[in-house]
């Protein structure tokens, strides 16, 4: 079965929602908001080119009158997790 990816700015285009993304730790490149959807969701990450990534976020989707909103959540812990940095243990 072929995993779908979702193209998040159109998931997040809220600005109050949106949170930029802090470069690489490893190579200061820009990374990316990734989403697939897969057979038991959807998942919401950040990852670099270099192979830096955070863990994945499950939305739950099953209420569809609260998807877009367990979406958003998921995707501001996922840029939360890029942007913490062990110096700081809360950025």
């Amino acid at each position: 079965k072929k995993e779908r990816v979702i193209h998040m700015k159109r998931l997040t285009s809220n600005k109050t929602m949106s949170e930029e993304l802090r470069p690489c730790p490893f190579c200061g490149r820009e990374p990316k908001l990734k989403a697939v959807m897969k057979s038991y969701g959807l998942t919401i990450w950040c990852a670099c080119k270099c192979g830096a990534q955070t863990e994945g976020f499950c939305p739950n989707t099953s209420n569809e009158d609260n998807t877009m909103k367990n979406i958003k959540g998921s995707t501001k812990k996922a840029i939360e997790a890029w942007n913490r940095r062990a110096s700081n243990g809360t950025d």
